[in-house]
């Protein structure tokens, strides 16, 4: 089965469509989206949506690899990759700024499913599941021995921040306190937020189980 997208993809909030109960809640990253897998060669590797490989990022490919050695499996890690904070210093390092050599970002994770899953299409287990995976799995490696030593080649010079990190989620009840939500991201210039259904698989295609509520659709004016 050839599938067409790399990873799940999300829909537009339209204002209403909270699931009855409420769903999660995470802070769109704004930085690229950015997978990990295996390439054709065997060789692990942070990817964009579009396929196109993410260079100087070894410290970031570390940090994932105790986490499959921890798991005991290859691992599709989803999430956003983002350089000193901004879009465009993101955009800068993957096009030119890696060329100096070095490593510089870090990995906003939001999903984790096993490599062999992601080939196949997909992962039934729910999201709420998956993020708890998740969690663990980077509390773990944070206390691996050897992951506090140096990699071979940096001699302890290290990017600022951390490698990897989680993007944690609230629960919003209803469409008014996404909304609240989503303001409050704004009102810290943040681009926005996502709306997961906590039950929802992992697909690699386009789904409402995940909705952007961005700020160009709140502002305009509806019926």
């Amino acid at each position: 089965m050839v599938m067409r997208e790399l990873c799940q993809l999300a829909g537009v909030w339209d204002l209403t469509s909270v699931p009855a109960g409420g769903c999660m809640a995470e802070e769109k990253i704004d930085g690229f989206r950015a997978l990990h897998f295996r390439d054709w060669r065997g060789r692990p590797g942070l990817f964009t949506r579009n396929g196109h490989q993410i260079e100087g990022v070894s410290h970031i490919l570390n940090k994932l690899d105790i986490m499959e050695q921890l798991a005991g499996e290859r691992l599709m890690f989803d999430g956003e990759f983002q350089v000193e904070g901004t879009l465009a210093a993101t955009k800068r390092w993957c096009e030119r700024g890696w060329k100096i050599g070095g490593d510089a970002g870090t990995m906003h994770l939001f999903d984790v499913i096993p490599e062999a899953d992601w080939r196949q299409g997909g992962c039934d287990m729910p999201l709420y599941e998956r993020k708890k995976r998740l969690g663990e799995l980077i509390k773990a490696a944070e206390a691996v021995p050897h992951a506090w030593m140096w990699r071979e080649g940096t001699h302890g010079r290290e990017p600022d921040g951390p490698a990897v990190t989680m993007i944690e989620d609230e629960w919003a009840v209803d469409a008014g306190e996404a909304l609240a939500l989503a303001r409050r991201v704004w009102a810290v210039h943040g681009e926005g937020i996502m709306l997961k259904e906590a039950t929802a698989p992992y697909r690699r295609t386009r789904s409402d189980a995940w909705q952007k509520v961005k700020q160009t659709v709140i502002l305009q004016p509806h019926d």
